[in-house]
């Protein structure tokens, strides 16, 4: 797979998580995912399921997904510690997936993944589908991050592998400082307010879209393609969400080799 959405929520996060949880997966499988959905009635693609209410729990299995989709939703809406969704063939073609982060408190976090492959990468209507999904997605949220990444599939995102900050430590500041950028980022409405807002964003030339969520915070997307991303654009995006990021001389890490990151201490950046 090649392409990884994400979504964090925290307690700040208005909507009540089972109804959010159900409407993540509708929306994955009618929107990322449809294609897959159809093969598997279709052609050689297969699924998996798993769904675990609670810690300790036996976890509900589903071999295929067409005709446990009623039985799927009810396990949906009991907000579950996890739930997983695999489209497979030879390979894992596409993923969907709700699940706690492992960290005291009430975050969550919402994920589709597939395999998009370079031609669609390079495709403005593709590409545009993708971050018209996660806008439609978070319509009735109020996210304290979300991202779109290439070939990065982790828990943490750039900023928080590059200064090695643990996700017990930047979720709980995840509305005093951005947790990291990407092609796509989703900046909450408390950061978004600090850059000066939609308008600011706009005015920057750094995104190609801006897009404000109904239930709060800023969509910002770098450039028309994800094969567009450069390495200048990302630095522009960078230097103008540099006053929200986490201070610190970011460092590769060896076991995280396609993450991307601008080798700049956000404190000094502007």
């Amino acid at each position: 797979m090649d392409v990884y959405i994400e979504v964090t929520l925290d307690p700040l996060g208005t909507a009540e998580r089972g109804k959010a949880v159900v409407a993540w997966y509708e929306r994955a499988l009618s929107g990322p995912l449809a294609e897959l959905v159809q093969q598997e009635e279709s052609s050689g693609v297969y699924t998996r399921t798993s769904v675990q209410q609670s810690e300790g729990s036996r976890s509900t299995r589903m071999p295929h997904l067409g005709s446990n989709r009623s039985r799927l939703n009810d396990e949906l809406k009991k907000s579950p510690e996890w739930a997983v969704t695999e489209f497979y063939g030879e390979d894992v073609l596409g993923r969907v997936q709700c699940s706690y982060f492992p960290v005291e408190g009430e975050w969550s976090k919402f994920v589709v993944a597939l395999q998009a492959g370079s031609s669609n990468l390079a495709d403005a209507e593709f590409c545009t589908e993708l971050v018209d999904f996660l806008a439609s997605a978070l319509r009735d949220l109020n996210p304290a991050f979300a991202r779109i990444e290439h070939d990065v599939f982790s828990d943490w995102s750039n900023v928080e592998v590059a200064l090695m900050r643990d996700l017990d430590e930047s979720l709980p500041e995840d509305r005093d400082f951005l947790r990291g950028y990407a092609w796509v980022t989703v900046c909450p409405q408390e950061l978004a307010t600090r850059l000066g807002g939609q308008e600011a964003m706009e005015a920057s030339g750094a995104f190609c879209r801006v897009v404000p969520l109904e239930g709060g915070g800023l969509l910002l997307q770098a450039s028309e393609t994800s094969s567009g991303y450069t390495d200048r654009a990302m630095e522009q995006v960078f230097e103008v969400l540099a006053p929200v990021l986490p201070g610190g001389e970011p460092r590769a890490d060896p076991a995280h080799p396609n993450v991307r990151f601008v080798p700049r201490d956000a404190a000094r950046a502007y």
